[in-house]
């Protein structure tokens, strides 16, 4: 129980350490390229909701607030900025040394400054286009008076301070600065696994790792010298010549049904026990039980599958097997899925009884997506890894590749795929879980994770979406093509409306993602 509840406890540390480094360099990309601008930066802030800390460090307030999901950096210009003060508003002034307004109290019966002079604005420019002077009245007002509220103050923004008023590259890196910052944690990260781990030899067939519980555990060893598989010599695990790899002969695994390796192992060249591979069927579902003729179930891939470990196959879709390669073939074939209106049918046999099940099985695009084929043969052994300087920062832009093709597959199945729906998303809930998964695996584990998780804010951010940075980027673009700004106004509207509907499609995906984690449990 205890051990639980600190295992918990644990998790959700570093879910949120996870999350907050990820979302505190996204925000500080953004911090980063608008201070370089020149722009007016209030606060930076980590979470949402009430402040719960705040130091203010040259211009900005530097704050963490009570709920550790998301962040922001308040920038002068980013919405529509109304009036604080107009033409015929009594107001106090606060004077510097030299004479100049330097605080403007808003609240001219604020008791805390009663003894500050007290006018009524009957000329005012805060803006100063061009470099001209600001004024209220007769008097000069500092370019960074401030603002004096009842329960806080905030720097006035000139013209030249605004994010509006900045140039259109100077706008793009801002907007841009958020997701770069994600893309560059991913990359060092990825680096480093590589750096730490090492790359794959291609040119060795010296085993690297065995898989836990795959066929080849306790039999082939970490260190073992692949020399050949089924009597076939083997020179590389992968090669783009045309010579035969350790891939090249595990790939036929329709023409043997067991492999044999030979190896070095301690200086002797032994031949080991035949190994027979484990048969993944992704798109269709289960696992097979290659140990026996039977076409037997071994375990079920999906989510509340009626599968059950032993059943055995009787007929797929109207078809019927006369062995695993028959079934190997029809899966390689079956690539299109199925939907709720052309389920796909399987009868089993479970001991005496026949039994009839329909169910959804995802296309191979869906599966491309998730990084899987419609069937795997393994025996659980990967190859070994080499230092390499060059190769690892080609691994780390070739993994950062990957993630953000990934991502972009994903998202695109959300448009093309009738298999995947908007309560297939995963909120913070199953951000939680996937880093609790990854933290479970060890710390290279969760290292490639959160490279992964920062790839993927900075491409969703990036999405052309009002209220994300790729909308902002959109509206600079629609600038730099018509030659004339958008209206702000407009903009704004934009921003904030779909900014509600995204806290709703939150709220909806949070949702679902509880119906799974108590399903779960």
């Amino acid at each position: 129980m205890f051990l639980s509840f600190f295992g918990t406890l644990g998790n959700i540390l570093v879910f949120l350490i996870v999350l907050s480094v990820v979302i505190c360099l996204h925000e500080l990309g953004h911090l980063y390229f608008a201070k370089k601008a020149g722009i007016l930066c209030h606060e930076f802030s980590f979470g949402m909701g009430p402040k719960i800390w705040g130091k203010k460090v040259g211009e900005t307030t530097y704050a963490i607030r009570a709920i550790p999901f998301g962040g922001f950096v308040t920038m002068s210009g980013e919405e529509v900025e109304s009036e604080v003060i107009k033409v015929g508003q009594k107001i106090r002034i606060g004077l510097s040394l030299d004479g100049e307004v330097d605080k403007i109290i808003v609240n001219y019966q604020n008791p805390k400054f009663l003894d500050l002079e007290e006018i009524v604005v009957e000329s005012i420019n805060l803006q100063g286009k061009d470099n001209t002077p600001l004024y209220i009245n007769g008097y000069t007002v500092k370019r960074d008076a401030f603002y004096v509220f009842d329960k806080n103050q905030m720097q006035i923004a000139p013209y030249e301070r605004n994010f509006t008023n900045k140039t259109k590259m100077q706008r793009f890196l801002t907007a841009f600065g958020g997701p770069l910052m994600n893309f560059v944690l991913a990359i060092v990260l990825y680096l480093f696994l590589a750096l730490m781990l090492g790359v794959p030899n291609p040119s060795s067939t010296v085993v690297g790792s065995v898989s836990v519980g795959m066929p080849a555990y306790e039999v082939l060893l970490p260190g073992d010298e692949i020399t050949k598989i089924n009597g076939i010599d083997v020179s590389a695990w992968t090669s783009s010549d045309n010579i035969s790899t350790v891939n090249t002969e595990l790939a036929k695994y329709q023409t043997n049904s067991t492999f044999v390796f030979t190896v070095i192992r301690d200086g002797e060249e032994i031949n080991l026990p035949a190994i027979q591979p484990q048969y993944i069927f992704y798109g269709l579902g289960f696992v097979a039980d290659v140990s026996s003729n039977d076409l037997i179930i071994l375990s079920p891939l999906y989510q509340d599958s009626e599968l059950l470990q032993g059943d055995i196959i009787q007929s797929i879709n109207g078809h019927t097997f006369a062995s695993w390669n028959d079934l190997i073939t029809y899966a390689l074939a079956y690539t299109e899925g199925s939907t709720d209106d052309d389920p796909t049918v399987i009868v089993v046999l479970r001991g005496t009884e026949t039994l009839t099940f329909s169910y959804v099985s995802y296309s191979s695009d869906v599966l491309d997506a998730m990084g899987y084929d419609v069937f795997y043969s393994r025996i659980g052994i990967s190859g070994s890894n080499h230092f390499s300087l060059i190769g690892g920062v080609e691994n780390a832009f070739i993994n950062f590749g990957n993630a953000a093709t990934s991502i972009y597959k994903t998202l695109g199945l959300l448009f093309t795929s009738s298999q995947v729906g908007l309560s297939d998303m995963g909120g913070f809930l199953g951000i939680y879980t996937l880093t609790s998964n990854a933290a479970s695996q060890g710390f290279y584990s969760l290292i490639s994770f959160v490279a992964f998780l920062s790839v993927n804010l900075g491409i969703v951010n990036l999405l052309p979406i009002p209220a994300l940075d790729g909308g902002r980027i959109v509206f600079i673009g629609y600038e730099a093509i018509t030659k004339r700004k958008p209206n702000k106004k407009v903009e704004n509207w934009l921003h904030t409306i779909v900014f509600f509907l995204l806290i709703a499609l939150m709220v909806y995906v949070t949702y679902n993602d509880i119906l799974r984690f108590i399903g779960a449990h």
